[in-house]
């Protein structure tokens, strides 16, 4: 959910999160909206600039089979901001029906790079390898960071592929201790 202020140009400007979803999905919607152009208000046959909120939905284009994200979960040190994801590229999907669940923990570097990955839980010893790669080649964050300076921070992911986990989830404790 955005709110933003539609211009007596029909441009929107002053965007904001008024409702955030993260995992750079805030950015996503925010840069789309800046995109469009809208009928601008009028009072008394003028255009003026009005205040709205705005809805933002994703489809994912991705098929039954894909990989997705079900969970996150951040451990940002205290007064830290989270990371937030700028690229992600899951395995490529396969023809077999099968449903799949991996939970991964990995540190986010103050690089944004993913590192000290580890699959914490998983239904299919098969899948691990391919979704790690995955995720250590094609997955990128902006770091966190605390007092202006990036941090690292611990993260646990849990992937699905199907339409449910097979298994029950993993338990992720309040306080992680970073992968190594």
């Amino acid at each position: 959910m955005l709110s933003l202020v539609v211009g007596a140009d029909g441009q929107p400007r002053d965007i904001q999160v008024a409702r955030s979803l993260g995992l750079g999905l805030d950015e996503s919607a925010m840069d789309n909206v800046r995109a469009w152009q809208f009928k601008p208000g009028a009072k008394e046959r003028n255009p003026v600039d009005v205040s709205v909120q705005e809805e933002v939905f994703f489809h994912p284009q991705r098929t039954l089979w894909d990989w997705h994200v079900v969970r996150v979960v951040f451990q940002a040190p205290d007064r830290a901001a989270r990371p937030v994801l700028v690229k992600a590229k899951f395995p490529p999907t396969i023809d077999l029906e099968q449903n799949a669940s991996v939970t991964v923990a990995f540190n986010i570097g103050k690089n944004g790079v993913p590192t000290g990955l580890r699959v914490v839980k998983s239904s299919d010893a098969r899948w691990e390898k391919e979704l790690l790669a995955a995720l250590r080649d094609g997955w990128r964050f902006r770091p966190g960071t605390r007092a202006g300076k990036h941090v690292s921070v611990p993260a646990w992911f849990e992937f699905v592929r199907g339409s449910h986990s097979p298994i029950p989830p993993a338990s992720i404790p309040p306080t992680a201790v970073p992968p190594r």
